[in-house]
């Protein structure tokens, strides 16, 4: 249908215009990615580099602002929704014209309702990127697989079809470069490559190689970097290998994987019941359109069964692959997994869909949706907003950014006998507090100011040694973890950024309220100012 790309924009318009208006600072992974627009690198020592080559032109066009992580990250939820609708078609073909010509909207619409590109959709992280990435990698080995599915296809023209295989090397090259773990996704690919005995075709053999030359050409660059920092003991693997380290039982991996990731899903993915009732609700509504459409076409089976017995499976896969996958890693290797990975895992989700509906009033279940999600988009951006402020509840979603950004330039400015009368150019501390800083800096919009993250170099690849000589911010949350609170403003300065506050010859505390409860415990941070780091 040509009314898609309007309802999937008018979807993210709605969660994009009520996060940005009712929010006070970005979500963590946004603040991350705004931190580390500083430079074009080959890859971070936390992960791969497309992320922050995508935000780092614009940051420098428009400044590091609140909104553009939010509408970044809608955008590749927008993006993915685009592809896969796309990919629905293309499916939804093969059936002959048994299944109606809406259906792939109805299936987009159905799955667009769960947390991750909802109330998560805004977070622009190296998970969110991978969305449209891994849709397209589907998509374009869906599409080299019908052509392969066709009768005349050994004497018709391949072009079109290498093209398909090439473009699929393309976009899993941009998967990888976004994180990792689209190895899960590539996975989920090659094992119906292998059960559907693809391989047993020149043709598929030889476009699988040309989409993996492909796919190297574009990682290229990145795996040498890789390498040498490996090999030095640092960079992307060994943040994994940390991060995933755990000297639990297996047992208690096992427990975790299912009581954690697994119910996560669970719950991230429950929204779309919404979906499913209310298909159901107006199939029932529908039955006289449906008595017509049995008379005239004799179509008494739901769209599910309409579809190929090939086409089925491949829904199967597109699905719940990536989860069964995953879990089966969890099993076998005993591996954390962490809930947060699955953002990408449910693109074909909405085909549910095709379980209950034989047909609907597509005009009426547009509306409804619509209508879902605004309300879903109010009431959830009142609470972390509005809602929280006034309950005196402390979060990221009302945390005092400009109050704190104000504070800290106004004790910048009263020292000037510190520096020099120049503008805040460098900033050390954990990433939260200094990102709030950065976002709210009246002068440049955080173009000019690089963050020394924890005050280590590795950290900070963008830091020139120019940079030492000018005055340096030090930050540090005053209290990172207070008694009874359950959630903190910065992480617990590292040794480094101490040992730097305590050599600065000018330091003091700001304090702002956090929230408009009265006794509600204000945001506390200590700033220090020191002249030279390269003088100490």
């Amino acid at each position: 249908m040509k009314n898609a790309l309007p309802i999937f924009l008018l979807i993210a318009c709605i969660w994009f215009f009520t996060t940005v208006v009712t929010r006070h600072a970005p979500e963590w992974d946004n603040m991350e990615e705004l931190v580390w627009a500083s430079s074009f690198e080959l890859g971070y020592q936390k992960h791969p580099p497309l992320p922050s080559w995508i935000i780092y032109p614009l940051t420098m066009l428009i400044g590091k602002v609140l909104w553009l992580p939010f509408a970044l990250g809608y955008l590749s939820v927008l993006f993915s929704q685009l592809i896969v609708f796309d990919l629905y078609k293309k499916i939804c073909k093969q059936s002959n014209q048994l299944i109606p010509s809406y259906a792939p909207l109805v299936f987009v619409l159905t799955g667009s309702t769960i947390i991750y590109y909802t109330t998560r959709g805004g977070d622009y992280n190296h998970n969110s990127v991978q969305l449209w990435s891994i849709a397209a990698m589907f998509n374009f080995y869906y599409s080299s697989w019908v052509q392969e599915r066709k009768i005349n296809f050994e004497t018709s023209n391949k072009k079109n079809y290498f093209l398909y295989w090439i473009l699929l090397g393309l976009v899993t090259g941009l998967a990888l470069l976004s994180k990792y773990s689209a190895i899960v996704q590539i996975s989920v690919l090659l094992v119906h490559f292998l059960v559907d005995k693809r391989f047993q075709k020149k043709s598929a053999l030889l476009g699988m190689m040309m989409s993996i030359a492909i796919c190297l050409l574009i990682m290229g660059p990145h795996l040498l970097w890789l390498y040498e920092q490996t090999n030095q003991g640092q960079g992307p693997l060994f943040y994994a290998r940390e991060s995933l380290a755990e000297s639990s039982s297996y047992g208690t991996k096992l427990f975790e994987l299912f009581s954690g990731f697994f119910l996560t899903q669970i719950y991230r993915v429950s929204p779309i019941i919404i979906g499913i009732y209310l298909l159901i609700h107006l199939a029932q509504k529908n039955k006289d359109s449906q008595l017509q459409l049995v008379e005239k076409n004799h179509l008494k089976t739901t769209w599910w069964h309409r579809f190929t017995q090939q086409d089925r499976i491949f829904l199967i896969f597109f699905a719940l692959g990536p989860t069964v996958i995953t879990l089966m890693i969890g099993i076998l290797l005993g591996q954390k997994i962490e809930a947060k990975w699955a953002v990408t895992f449910y693109l074909g989700i909405g085909f549910i869909g095709s379980f209950f509906v034989s047909d609907i009033s597509i005009v009426s279940f547009i509306k409804k949706i619509l209508w879902i999600h605004c309300l879903f988009a109010v009431g959830y951006a009142l609470i972390v907003g509005p809602g929280a402020d006034y309950l005196g509840k402390q979060g990221r979603g009302n945390f005092p950014s400009k109050k704190l950004g104000d504070a800290i330039n106004l004790r910048w400015q009263e020292n000037s006998a510190f520096t020099h009368g120049q503008p805040i150019s460098w900033i050390a501390g954990d990433t939260w507090i200094i990102g709030n800083v950065i976002i709210n800096d009246p002068v440049s919009k955080g173009r000019k100011i690089k963050a020394w993250i924890d005050a280590n170099d590795l950290e900070s690849p963008w830091l020139m040694p120019s940079d030492r000589k000018k005055p340096l911010l030090i930050l540090m949350d005053h209290a990172p973890t207070p008694a009874g609170q359950w959630w903190r403003g910065g992480h617990p300065p590292s040794a480094k950024v101490m040992e730097l506050f305590e050599k600065a010859p000018v330091k003091g505390i700001v304090s702002v309220p956090w929230t408009s409860k009265k006794d509600a415990p204000p945001l506390q941070v200590e700033w220090a100012i020191l002249p030279s780091v390269e003088e100490n």
